[in-house]
């Protein structure tokens, strides 16, 4: 498994995107978390890269979908892409893939980040 890193990345006009690499658990969530209370500050989308992540537990899922209500509470949108192997058949388990926070392709996951909260 790969160690954990974040790479964060400008989306215009004003979003970011957060790339994931390796486990998102306990140990790393909190990396994520800071990720997203410096993406958010100004910002009226954040989009989640999650394809270079191995493994996700409760812990960064509960990260991205408190993210996803902060942003949404701002007039703003969050969406994840990207998900595979174990880390797709987890989200899809807890429902994420079918409420419009995970989404297969970064494309998709910018447009519904960059349009605001879900209607």
């Amino acid at each position: 498994m790969r160690p954990f890193q974040i790479r964060e990345d400008e989306l215009a006009p004003d979003g970011r995107e957060i790339h994931v690499e390796g486990a998102l658990d306990l140990a790393s969530a909190d990396q994520l978390q800071e990720a997203l209370d410096r993406a958010a500050q100004g910002c009226s989308g954040i989009v989640i890269g999650l394809e270079q992540c191995d493994f996700i537990d409760s812990t960064g899922i509960a990260v991205i979908v408190r993210g996803r209500r902060r942003m949404e509470a701002e007039g703003g949108g969050l969406a994840a892409h990207g998900a595979s192997g174990g880390v797709l058949r987890i989200l899809e388990m807890t429902g994420l893939t079918n409420n419009g926070l995970i989404f297969e392709t970064a494309e998709q996951a910018r447009a519904a980040a960059l349009a605001g909260p879900a209607a």
